[in-house]
């Protein structure tokens, strides 16, 4: 039996290229932006980020936290038992949708007990502030997550995707996929602590705090009736639309080293009726 607990956030998006001295015709421009979602291990020492191109971003809502949490489980520890620390925020983590996914999770056996802990209300700064800082203060010299903790290798990188549109991370339509088996529970927002136990299926235990006694709700529609374990409904990679490709090649481009120009800052695509790209004239 390993239990083991995990932190996670999104943080503030950095952009690219990235200059401290920020020249001046460059001062109110947008340059490609890259979010930022960190799970951090204290017991570990370790904190996985994962690097979201604007390209691949489909939002910051439910479906995509539980489809990082998901890929997460890649560099997990085979753990049985799991706690989860989060922040209130209610289209992110507060929400029935990531009570269905733990009830889920435990349900298939992924997991013998999960327990999901909200901050105290006013209270959002948390572990993965910590790797998220060294991030970011790296990126003013370095632009390298790895080289932000070189002695005591805190942070690990882990890219979404990259900007030709190769996909490392998939997200997937958690909504859909867990919506038809589960019911919503009443007044999710006046609780603090969920728990779920394999022996329990599709039970959740609320508490407004710590020491206060738990609520019992069935979550699940049909106790005999759970969810696939696979078979997710994809949720395609948005890409950039073509007024932003064009502004990023004509606008952010010049900032850009000779190297990475072409990475950054492309030639404009469109997409063809038979579903192909084709270069823009600019």
């Amino acid at each position: 039996m390993i239990r083991m607990h995990y932190s996670f956030d999104f943080a503030q998006q950095m952009h690219f290229p990235s200059n401290p001295l920020q020249p001046g015709p460059m001062y109110f421009l947008t340059p490609r932006k890259c979010g930022l979602f960190g799970v951090s291990c204290e017991g570990l020492q370790k904190q996985v980020n994962f690097l979201i191109d604007e390209g691949m971003s489909s939002g910051k809502g439910s479906n995509e936290v539980i489809s990082y949490m998901h890929h997460f489980t890649h560099f997990g520890v085979g753990e049985t038992d799991v706690d989860l620390h989060c922040d209130n925020c209610t289209g992110q983590n507060k929400n029935n949708f990531m009570l269905w996914c733990g009830a889920w999770r435990v349900a298939h056996k992924l997991h013998s007990t999960l327990n999901i802990h909200f901050l105290v209300a006013g209270h959002t700064k948390f572990a993965p502030d910590c790797g998220f800082g060294l991030i970011k203060q790296a990126y003013k010299r370095t632009r390298v997550v790895e080289n932000s903790s070189p002695e005591s290798r805190l942070n690990i990188p882990q890219l979404v995707g990259l900007e030709d549109g190769t996909v490392f991370v998939n997200m997937f339509y958690w909504q859909a996929h867990l919506n038809p088996y589960f019911r919503k529970l009443p007044q999710i927002k006046s609780y603090q602590h969920f728990s779920f136990d394999a022996k329990r299926l599709g039970v959740v235990l609320a508490r407004t705090h710590s020491d206060a006694e738990p609520v019992s709700f069935q979550l699940l529609c049909d106790p005999d009736v759970l969810p696939p374990v696979d078979c997710f409904p994809a949720q395609l990679a948005p890409g950039l639309a073509t007024d932003r490709q064009t502004y990023l090649y004509s606008k952010i481009r010049p900032f850009c080293s000779d190297e990475a120009q072409d990475i950054t800052c492309p030639a404009p695509q469109s997409t063809t009726q038979n579903g192909t790209q084709k270069r823009m004239m600019v």
